[in-house]
């Protein structure tokens, strides 16, 4: 949810921090013609928050608890739970943490030491996230929250195109960090929402066997499900291709 450009002026002068599009294109690097665009419209985006805040040294999280959309940030603890660190890890990074305990003469453990994990956001990172922190009903929630349609989150999930306000409207759903859904949807890094260095691969050492075979059971169900949407779709857009000629 874009913060008014109001309240983000009032916010750069307390920093002492020019309101001029030109200079704050100078500072962040953003286009000057968007920055005068979003200024004149009255709605800031919040990556230009997060932009301001790393150029100038402030604290992201802070920043963003200035504008209206993000002050319960600090209302709930900034950390992640274990559960939501691994919803980011990747399924090959899971499978390949299963050969490494199943198939240790052909995956001995010190490979692991020379792979990094793949990173993220990654393709289903965003409803991973959203199926480590759901009760059942949380995407009935956040509809209800931010007055979207129900379809219209389903298609945001399965694009992988979670936006910062349905990122927050499922955190407050779920009772969890605020922080965490910033990091999932890519608009803070992970050190500045209170992660750990290695947090993603500490947690993955530690999940037991029986919740890692779970995990990954849960992941495939997910390609599964992927794999049959881009199928139905191909076949929609080939039927239509047929109709028009």
């Amino acid at each position: 949810m874009p913060v008014s450009a109001s309240e983000f002026k009032s916010w750069l002068d307390a920093q002492s921090i020019s309101t001029s599009p030109a200079a704050l294109s100078a500072l962040t690097g953003l286009h000057r013609g968007t920055l005068g665009n979003q200024l004149r419209r009255g709605n800031v985006a919040e990556s230009t928050v997060v932009a301001v805040a790393r150029a100038s040294g402030a604290n992201v999280l802070e920043s963003l608890a200035a504008f209206d959309p993000y002050r319960n940030m600090y209302t709930r603890q900034i950390e992640p739970t274990p559960a939501e660190v691994l919803s980011q890890v990747h399924h090959a990074d899971l499978m390949a943490e299963l050969q490494f305990r199943t198939s240790k003469k052909y995956y001995p453990r010190d490979l692991r030491k020379h792979i990094p994990l793949i990173d993220f956001p990654h393709e289903g990172s965003n409803r991973a996230w959203i199926d480590a922190i759901d009760s059942g009903d949380i995407r009935h929630r956040m509809a209800e929250e931010t007055g979207m349609a129900l379809t219209y989150i389903f298609t945001q999930l399965t694009e992988n195109k979670l936006t910062p306000p349905l990122a927050v409207a499922a955190s407050k759903a779920a009772g969890t960090s605020f922080a965490s859904g910033l990091v999932v949807v890519g608009l803070v890094l992970p050190a500045e929402a209170g992660w750990q260095p290695r947090a993603r691969e500490d947690e993955l050492l530690e999940i037991t066997d029986d919740a890692l075979v779970e995990l990954i059971s849960g992941r495939i169900n997910l390609l599964q499900r992927r794999v049959k949407q881009r199928k139905e779709a191909q076949e929609y857009a080939e039927k239509m291709t047929e109709l028009l000629g």
